[in-house]
């Protein structure tokens, strides 16, 4: 029996959290990256790696290479984690199905929800909550400049890590930053500032009969940069509403495969959906730890499984991602002497981390090599600090 199991995209925290859930599974699990010495390789979880060329950069390249493994490899079953990796596979998955089981949505429905603007319109349209929000295919440029309420948000459809969000404080910006973000990133959406009083988020697996077969929800309470970005800490939670409202974009789509739908909080309290993310998240160890082992469903979906839904998991756990994440937070946030001691509070019998384990220490080490190969290449450092949104009064 093959027990081979293929994570790519070995510098992310959720590569490392499905590794070690798939190998303590059982599972001979390999990690794929473009460079050797990625954070997951560490893990005591991997026993070998595979290298090939950045999937956005030389996408033929990429899949000549990954082919080429799973066709010698005997590999049971492959997860893409990133978005481009994620895309790639979903557009060659009728090629990469026939050596490997794979459980994905389809090339065109990624895409839709990969837009912020499609994905907007699809909420609006299933009777999700949304941010005001004005599309410029819809109406003219001056028009929504001269009605819309200030301060408001110009948002590229397609980015992450909220990169290239500009906050447009008066009229008098508007037409700057939205040439500058259309020429970036492409015609952008304008939405409405939300004085947020939080964010929650709501973590789905769908089956192919478009069914949800496992539901988690978590409280974002920090984020880097603070402006907005991936969560740093979070905590499980049984946000209804949420999983409801998830659903109900996912269900708009026919969705196959794991998403994540985010949700920021009003004032009231009430929560708008920002976005989802449809792929696995950065801390879905969070929901690992709490009792939903997403990977591991996810691997009985791909080879026919009857699969029972999960939908009770332990609520206030917290995950932490402290290397380099919540330090980079620490050293952002205003507030320094109460930031520091939140930050020295280690409670390991309620908490999970993203890198750091007592059972499996070595990714930690692997950060820190990691960061080191990042932090030499100026296109690579300016990607990961290139984060969250400004003022286009900070940028004149």
């Amino acid at each position: 029996m093959r027990n081979n199991v293929l994570v790519t995209d070995g510098q992310t925290l959720s590569a490392l959290a499905i590794s070690r859930s798939l190998g303590r599974k059982g599972f001979d699990v390999h990690v794929g990256e473009y460079f050797s010495y990625n954070l997951t390789r560490f893990s005591k979880h991997v026993s070998d790696t595979i290298q090939y060329p950045i999937p956005d950069e030389k996408p033929e390249a990429f899949l000549d290479v990954l082919l080429g493994h799973l066709r010698k490899g005997d590999y049971e079953f492959l997860v893409p984690v990133r978005d481009e990796t994620t895309l790639l596979v979903s557009k060659h998955r009728d090629e990469i199905s026939r050596h490997v089981n794979l459980y994905i949505a389809d090339q065109r429905k990624i895409e839709r929800l990969n837009d912020k603007g499609e994905t907007i319109q699809i909420a609006q349209r299933a009777g999700v909550p949304t941010p005001t929000t004005y599309f410029p295919e819809r109406r003219d440029q001056a028009e929504i400049k001269r009605s819309a309420d200030y301060p408001l948000l110009i948002r590229p459809r397609v980015s992450s890590g909220s990169r290239g969000i500009t906050r447009v404080e008066s009229p008098s910006d508007f037409d700057r930053a939205f040439e500058r973000v259309s020429k970036q990133y492409g015609t952008p959406i304008v939405q409405e500032y939300v004085e947020k009083t939080g964010y929650t988020t709501a973590c789905l697996l769908f089956d192919d009969e478009g069914d949800p077969v496992a539901s988690f929800s978590y409280e974002r309470q920090k984020e880097y940069p603070l402006s907005g970005g991936p969560t740093v800490v979070g905590v499980s939670h049984d946000d209804r509403i949420a999983k409801r409202y998830g659903a109900a974009v996912l269900e708009a789509v026919d969705w196959k495969g794991p998403a994540e739908v985010e949700f920021i909080l009003d004032e009231a309290g009430e929560p708008l959906l920002l976005e989802v993310n449809p792929r696995f998240w950065t801390p879905v160890g969070l929901a690992i730890r709490s009792g939903v082992d997403f990977p591991s469903l996810l691997y009985r979906l791909s080879v026919g499984d009857e699969v029972d839904p999960v939908t009770e998991y332990e609520v206030g756990v917290t995950y932490r991602s402290v290397l380099p994440n919540e330090i980079l937070w620490l050293l952002q946030t205003p507030n320094k002497i109460e930031g520091l001691a939140d930050f020295l509070k280690f409670d390991i019998g309620n908490t999970c981390y993203g890198t750091l384990s007592r059972r499996d220490p070595l990714p930690a080490v692997g950060t820190v090599v990691q960061a080191a190969n990042i932090l030499s290449s100026p296109d690579a450092r300016k990607f990961v600090f290139d984060r969250g949104w400004e003022s286009e009064e900070a940028k004149q």
